[in-house]
């Protein structure tokens, strides 16, 4: 079964991540190629595997996330690669966002957070104007989450985060 693990974004986020896009996408020469991804499909990936069973992933998920702190994220900064256009994710501590993607089970060094926002046919053009510069509410996700792929999504398993120390003001880079 193809399963990923994920945060997903809150509320706010997801009603900034829509206004963005409407001012983005509609005066845009390349707007109407767009698509927004919806937003009960939007989640920023920690792992994705291609073909593993949910029971032994959900059991070593509960073991390696158990007791992880949520760091504070926020969008900011948009790029493209294949059909995708997408935000990039800043967490507000670096080496506990990596903490929690190695817990995931993937490789923070090749990690590149990041949450899509929509898909287009064929090659995707340049990054809309404005996105680029787009900096969004921060959010702090209070679970991870399994979820199976296809459509639509099924969250399979929650995993609870514990809140930072220090309710993680101030939103900067990562690493």
């Amino acid at each position: 079964m193809r399963l990923f693990v994920a945060v997903l974004p809150d509320d706010a986020v997801d009603a900034a991540v829509d206004a963005a896009l409407e001012r983005a996408l509609r005066p845009g020469p390349d707007g109407d190629r767009w698509r927004p991804v919806a937003r009960e499909r939007r989640h920023v990936t920690l792992r994705f595997l291609a073909d593993a069973d949910p029971g032994d992933v959900a059991a070593t998920l509960r073991r390696d996330l158990a007791g992880l702190p949520a760091p504070r994220l926020r969008p900011e900064g948009a790029g493209v690669f294949g059909t995708a256009l997408w935000l990039g994710i800043r967490p507000d501590d670096g080496e506990g966002w990596s903490r929690l993607v190695a817990a995931a089970g993937a490789d923070p060094g090749e990690h590149v957070a990041h949450l899509t926002v929509a898909r287009c046919r064929g090659r995707a053009p340049a990054v809309p104007p404005g996105l680029d510069a787009h900096r969004g509410p921060a959010w702090t996700p209070r679970e991870a989450v399994l979820v199976a792929g296809g459509t639509p999504y099924r969250v399979l398993e929650r995993f609870a985060l514990v809140e930072s120390p220090g309710g993680g003001e101030g939103v900067g880079p990562a690493r």
